[in-house]
């Protein structure tokens, strides 16, 4: 049994929820006149499946255009390169060279004209730690007061230990520009030369193959079926069926639906879809179709209805077909029948429209037209009418 205490809901100040006690979902409900035991076991399987169309779609590309406004713009682009590059080569050849040229000029003269200049350092002791360092030299080259040539390093001792380190002398290699020697191959940098190999003027796309879509669910009380599919063969198809089985015969139903789209000769899509049931049943059928000079299309839906109160027919039919000119119907029919011993009330009717439109270039034209009938009782007085 199930028990919910009183609340008070929120954001309220004096509305509360009445309380349950000892309420059993197992017997109030009903579940006990048609479940064998609260313990339910049941199957439930899925299953998606796609199967890969061997046949491809193949849409027009002018590849071959875009392939001769590539080869013409490299081909462009390449005699451009090469005009460029013998410049640049040509212009950074010549600046090393003149560079080198001053520069070898400028070392011969100051060498001539300006002795090799020696700076002497005397020695000296480091106070505190009475370590001795030695006199050490260093020569500038001639033509430059800043750059050396050889440095002498000082050497040093410390008294009262064997650690020595002797005097060092390191010669500078002379600032110079060397030989600038460029490959011959540099002359001849060029693009890689475009070839088309096959123009390729289409771009093939898969078709889309077939889904296919199983669902069931068994238990002991219920049975439910439902398989979709999606095929596309010769012509492209969409089928559903779905389908229950229950204890109670009211609430089992079979529905049903197919949709079909030809592409021979044209375009044409015809979809049915049908619903069988114990109080209910139903259908819709419909048809559209292209072509090059027409145009059709048809609809028919009917409908019953059969419970113990109301029983009712209805029926409706709709065309249209503009080939000699455009002209569109509509039928609709009902029947009904109700009959009510409790509330001392029957009635039974039928209703009948017509619709038609047609239309020229100079006028159009509208028919329409309604008949209905009505007989019944009410709280057992008789009652007419049309």
């Amino acid at each position: 049994p199930l028990t919910i205490p009183k609340m008070k809901l929120p954001y309220t100040t004096t509305l509360t929820t009445p309380s349950v006690k000892d309420f059993s979902i197992w017997e109030e409900t009903g579940l006990k006149e048609f479940l064998k035991t609260t313990k339910q076991s049941f199957d439930l399987n899925v299953k998606i499946q796609y199967k890969k169309n061997k046949d491809k779609h193949s849409i027009a590309v002018p590849l071959g255009m875009f392939y001769k406004f590539i080869s013409q713009n490299v081909n462009f682009l390449d005699s451009y390169l090469e005009n460029i590059s013998d410049n640049v080569l040509d212009f950074l050849t010549t600046s090393y060279s003149k560079a080198k040229i001053k520069l070898d000029k400028y070392k011969a003269e100051k060498s001539l004209n300006t002795l090799p200049r020696t700076f002497q350092n005397p020695g000296y002791t480091i106070p505190v730690v009475n370590i001795e360092v030695s006199p050490f030299s260093v020569e500038m080259l001639p033509f430059s007061p800043v750059i050396p040539k050889v440095i002498n390093t000082p050497s040093f001792t410390i008294p009262g230990s064997d650690f020595y380190v002797p005097s060092y002398t390191l010669v500078l290699p002379s600032l110079e520009l060397p030989e600038l020697h460029i490959p011959r191959n540099l002359y001849k940098l060029s693009l890689p030369d475009f070839k088309e190999l096959s123009a390729i003027n289409n771009i093939f796309i898969p078709a889309m193959g077939n889904i296919t879509y199983d669902f069931s669910f068994k238990s002991s009380v219920i049975t439910l079926n439902t398989n979709a599919g999606l095929y596309n063969q010769s012509d492209i198809v969409a089928h559903f069926l779905s389908s229950s089985s229950l204890v109670i015969d009211a609430l089992q139903y079979k529905l049903e639906g197919t949709s079909r789209l030809t592409r021979k000769r044209g375009l044409k899509l015809a979809t049915a879809l049908s619903l069988s049931n114990k109080f209910v049943e139903g259908s819709h059928d419909s048809t559209i179709s292209f072509t090059k000079k027409n145009v059709e299309a048809s609809a028919t839906t009917t409908a019953k209805v059969h419970s113990p109160v109301l029983r009712m027919n209805f029926k409706q039919e709709l065309t249209g077909n503009p080939k000699s000119k455009p002209a569109v119907s509509s039928s609709t029919e009902l029947k009904y029948d109700f009959n009510s011993p409790k509330l001392l009330s029957t009635a039974r009717g039928a209703i009948d429209h017509k619709l038609s439109l047609e239309s020229l270039t100079s006028y159009f034209s509208i028919e329409s037209s309604t008949k209905a009938d009505i007989k019944g009782v009410v709280l057992s007085r008789e009652y007419s009418g049309t």
